[in-house]
């Protein structure tokens, strides 16, 4: 459970002064004890990124549409968003008072609108009965429940087994030996020898992946007093890492993260930090088998992190009943086994084991399974709604290391000066 100790002072904000907090109210009107309205089938719009995944985003889809066979009433519609454009375009189209009946958002973002007052209270009968395990914890927020868990993906270093055992290359448990593997690699087959994100374009998604390297060097972003603490020696170690790996010709610099999991699809590349959902696309659909698809822990001295995804209902949305029904039948058994089928051995609300055969099938697996017992959340504790905010100047900092050479530790200290003028302590 989480209070909201520090609130998201700019998007509130901007929400409140759009006044859409107040054009609400609509949620739930008309609607029957099973989900329906008087009038007629309802429609519930489902945001997610993921919808637009290779492959993955159809078996999500025909996941939740199982739904459908038992509420002929309510059919489910989809709002595809990229992922680069996700939270922007979501903000906007709910600071509008329009957008999803549900939507399915990382973390970060599900802290905001709950903290904007853009999602409404799930109702406690979705619960009731359920054995939730610990990915429902952030999910309540001042005692209250806003959101149920969709997935929590795992980070962990992954490689393609063929072109490392070409290479003759290692599998690398530090920084160092990662570079020299993935030269090894490039050497040897001229496959990329590493691929991360490295791109302020994408904020969000390079901001969560940077956690592990920061987590991995020892990073607490909050000491023990809540104060922010940016500049360390420990965020210095992790920015000099990852600039060591950037500068090591090993990376297509330039390149987005579709387009860089694609060339691992593809059989392209040696080796990557990627999260489990990652991986499951990257072993399907491509040139890369999934059996030469393996993994190991992380190449740092401490756990990473972990991305995880809620799914919650708009304040907006004038469907409210049949969205608790959809969220209920979601964590009813049915609903867990058939999300399960297409989630690989991403964690979800309960603990419904992963298949055996997906298991047998996918070896690399198995790590992202154990990483899951110490990993850590992308969000700031005590500041989870404000974490973009606090993290944008630390990752502009690091562009700047990465790409005009400046000094970690005097980047750091600009980035505190920015983080400290935020007054969120």
């Amino acid at each position: 459970m989480t209070t909201r100790r520090h609130a998201l002072r700019t998007f509130g904000a901007v929400a409140l002064g759009t006044g859409v907090l107040g054009t609400v109210g609509a949620c739930g009107s008309g609607s029957d004890a099973s989900g329906g309205t008087a009038d007629g089938p309802v429609t519930l719009v489902l945001s997610n990124s993921q919808w637009l995944d290779a492959l993955r985003g159809e078996k999500l889809w025909a996941a939740v549409k199982k739904f459908e066979d038992s509420h002929p009433d309510i059919t489910l519609e989809q709002e595809a968003i990229a992922s680069a454009d996700y939270t922007s375009k979501i903000t906007t189209e709910m600071g509008a008072g329009q957008g999803p009946d549900i939507v399915i958002a990382q973390e970060a973002l599900f802290y905001q609108l709950a903290d904007a007052g853009l999602l409404v209270e799930v109702d406690d009968e979705v619960t009731d009965g359920v054995e939730l395990n610990t990915t429902a914890d952030n999910g309540v927020l001042d005692d209250v429940r806003y959101g149920i868990a969709w997935q929590r993906a795992v980070y962990a270093m992954i490689y393609d087994k063929t072109l490392v055992d070409r290479a003759g290359a290692a599998v690398p448990t530090t920084v160092e030996e990662l570079i020299a593997s993935a030269q090894g690699v490039q050497a040897a087959t001229g496959a990329v020898g590493f691929t991360g994100r490295h791109l302020i374009a994408d904020f969000s998604g390079w901001m969560m992946d940077f956690q592990n390297w920061a987590y991995g060097h020892g990073v607490e972003w909050v000491d023990a007093d809540g104060e922010l603490t940016i500049d360390t020696p420990e965020a210095a170690a992790a920015f000099a890492a990852f600039k060591s790996v950037y500068d090591a010709a090993v990376m297509p610099i330039g390149d987005d993260m579709p387009t860089q999991r694609n060339r691992f699809k593809e059989g392209q590349v040696g080796f990557s930090i990627d999260n489990s959902g990652g991986t499951l696309n990257i072993g399907n659909g491509g040139a890369l088998q999934a059996a030469e698809l393996y993994s190991a822990p992380l190449p740092f001295q401490n756990p990473g992190a972990h991305q995880q995804i809620y799914l919650g209902i708009s304040t907006h949305s004038e469907h409210a009943a049949a969205a608790n029904t959809f969220l209920t039948w979601l964590l009813s058994e049915e609903g867990q086994q058939s999300l399960r089928l297409a989630s690989g051995p991403d964690a979800l609300a309960t603990d419904v084991p992963v298949d055996p055969d997906f298991a047998a099938a996918n070896p690399w697996a198995p790590t992202f399974a154990d990483l899951a017992a110490n990993s850590r959340s992308t969000l700031i504790p005590g500041y989870e709604a404000s974490t973009d905010q606090i993290m944008r100047p630390v990752m502009e900092a690091l562009e700047r290391v990465l790409v005009s050479g400046a000094d970690p530790a005097t980047e750091l200290a600009v980035a505190q000066s920015e983080v400290d003028a935020l007054n969120l302590s």
